[in-house]
């Protein structure tokens, strides 16, 4: 398994440019090319106009979409404070920042598929062998791990990310955090198949870009790319989320007050965080 959040502030953190830092967000434009460079060298003209496209998308993000990440986060804390969360409310919220992300995608989709359109055959076949290089060495490194050590990873993920958020965990807390790790179901291999069969797709809409639903296709593509995921590994990723849902509720319950003092000042840390990003 990945390093191990909590799922809201995974996505949290996604739509925030993966960085609690207002500089990171406001200068996308490096951090952007940093990541995609290496994948694929752009065109002056194609750097142009993903640059136009991003500083729009930025804008809109800013100017709309921020204020309801902040207003989920005031409400969480609000909940918080009026005491512990059980599963099913720890899974709203989850759903919720969901529905963030898909927001998010459906809005840059059109235009991304524009830009994706200018990319050349050589572009594409590039992206696409590096795109494999990468998942193989992925699977490659999953693959060296003895279930022991993947347990063990897993359970220092999921301590590292509880005292990230409520400072050091007692006994009692330890105990649960490894009663849970050993449910968790590992989707790396589902991932990887789940990886192939998006790669092909991308590539048979490429083969026949010049269609007249090329755009459609890799619009449906880009918004939800969660089609081309298998059933098992829905169903894992499900299982998963519902186990987050409920050690966090469980956690909830031994949270000492220190603890939930630590909580509350996270949170209020991402909310004045996201204060700073609206001003810009």
């Amino acid at each position: 398994m990945k390093k191990a959040k909590f799922p809201l502030v995974i996505i949290f953190s996604f739509l925030l440019s993966a960085c609690s830092s207002s500089f990171v967000y406001n200068n996308i434009y490096w951090l952007l090319y940093w990541y995609v460079g290496d994948y694929v060298d752009f065109s002056s003209d194609q750097k142009a106009t993903l640059d136009e496209r991003i500083a729009a998308w930025q804008n809109w993000h800013r100017s709309t979409e921020l204020e309801k990440y902040q207003t989920q986060l005031k409400n969480l804390r609000a909940k918080l404070d009026s005491g512990p969360l059980n599963q099913e409310q720890w899974l709203n919220e989850y759903d919720e920042a969901q529905q963030h992300l898909y927001h998010f995608r459906t809005k840059i989709a059109p235009e991304l598929a524009d830009i994706a359109q200018q990319l050349s055959p050589e572009q594409i076949a590039g992206i696409l062998s590096i795109w494999k290089e990468k998942r193989q060495e992925r699977q490659v490194e999953f693959d060296k791990q003895t279930e022991e050590e993947q347990l063990s990873r897993r359970e220092e993920r999921l301590a590292e990310s509880v005292e990230d958020n409520i400072g050091t965990p007692d006994q009692r807390q330890v105990n649960i955090v490894k009663k849970y790790a050993l449910q968790f179901i590992p989707t790396l291999n589902e991932q990887t198949a789940y990886q192939t069969t998006l790669q092909v797709a991308v590539r048979d809409i490429f083969v026949n870009r010049n269609r007249p639903d090329f755009k459609q296709q890799l619009v449906a593509l880009i918004s939800n790319p969660d089609q081309y995921k298998t059933s098992q590994y829905q169903a894992a990723s499900e299982h998963n989320t519902r186990l987050y849902a409920q050690m966090f509720a469980e956690l909830n319950l031994t949270l000492t007050q220190k603890q939930k003092l630590k909580l509350d000042a996270k949170l209020e840390d991402w909310i004045s965080l996201i204060d700073d990003l609206i001003s810009g």
